[in-house]
């Protein structure tokens, strides 16, 4: 088996088989098998893909998070590469078959991804260049002026033709050799859901492994524009963010980096505010607030 592709599925079964029907339309060349990990939808949404032998349903009772459920999923994977798909993507053409030969003929390689567009076939959010760090975080609030200033319009897209190396791939389409997997035994469990891609990446990227982006891969991820709509997402993306700090840089520069974020997120809505960006501003804010509320907790 070449690759053993994992979809998890929340409530979101009419995506999952819309993304299976892609998969099946486009891949060619290659020996895959599909593996949905339902991470306890309701009862009506994951009887819609109880019928489906296209792939093997895998039903948890509660919701794992990202992580946990992939995990989950590569344990009854048989494929030498494993691919971790959201169920809210659509491959464009063999993307799947164009990142396993890229793996194939790169040893130096440990991880891959694809270029990811909109619905309307606009650049999307591929990749990240630097790992979660002080310095992502504030150049985050400001709009990325430091990403855009270094990497040109690469920061996040390869608009280029060739290959190139950067810090993570987003957990959208990424692709692991499984012997890798398994010596970093998958997704710490400790993160539910967000940077457990950067985890993943980085402690690939220590066994001397490269993170790469192959811009011949074209899938669609229809996922909202907006970073941080609900104060709910917020709290999901804090407390990765927070596990993440802990455990690479320690509490003290954790605390460094709360008291900097909540500064330059401040100062990044006072600068909206008087741009007159009103979304951004809101985005902002939201982030701000649920930032205050979990540190007045820790």
């Amino acid at each position: 088996m070449n690759v053993s592709i994992i979809i998890i599925n929340y409530n979101t079964a009419s995506l999952v088989l819309q993304c299976v029907d892609s998969l099946y339309s486009q891949i060619d060349g290659i020996d895959f098998e599909v593996i949905v990990v339902d991470n306890g939808s309701a009862l009506d949404d994951v009887a819609c893909l109880r019928s489906d032998t296209r792939f093997v349903l895998i039903e948890s009772k509660d919701n794992l998070g990202f992580g946990k459920a992939n995990n989950l999923g590569a344990i009854s994977a048989k494929g030498e590469f494993l691919l971790l798909l959201n169920p809210d993507t659509i491959l464009q053409n063999n993307a799947i078959g164009i990142l396993w030969r890229y793996m194939i003929e790169h040893e130096e390689c440990g991880i891959c991804g694809g270029n990811l567009f909109h619905a309307d076939m606009s650049p999307a959010h591929s990749y990240h260049m630097l790992y979660p760090s002080m310095l992502s975080e504030m150049d985050f609030a400001f709009g990325q002026i430091y990403r855009r200033l270094k990497y040109g319009m690469n920061a996040q897209f390869n608009h280029g033709n060739k290959p190139i190396e950067v810090a993570m791939i987003t957990g959208a389409d990424l692709m692991i050799r499984r012997d890798i997997w398994d010596t970093i035994q998958g997704f710490d469990p400790r993160f539910f859901m967000y940077c457990e891609d950067a985890d993943l990446c980085y402690r690939t990227k220590c066994l001397g492994k490269k993170i790469v982006n192959v811009p011949d891969a074209h899938i669609v991820h229809l996922e909202g524009q907006s970073f941080c709509e609900t104060e709910r997402h917020c709290r999901r993306i804090l407390d990765g963010r927070f596990l993440y700090f802990n455990k690479y840089h320690g509490k003290i520069y954790n605390a460094i980096a709360d008291a900097l974020n909540i500064l330059t997120i401040g100062a990044a809505v006072a600068l909206y505010s008087i741009l007159n960006k009103k979304q951004q501003k809101e985005n902002l804010l939201i982030r701000l607030h649920t930032y205050l509320d979990i540190v007045k907790t820790k």
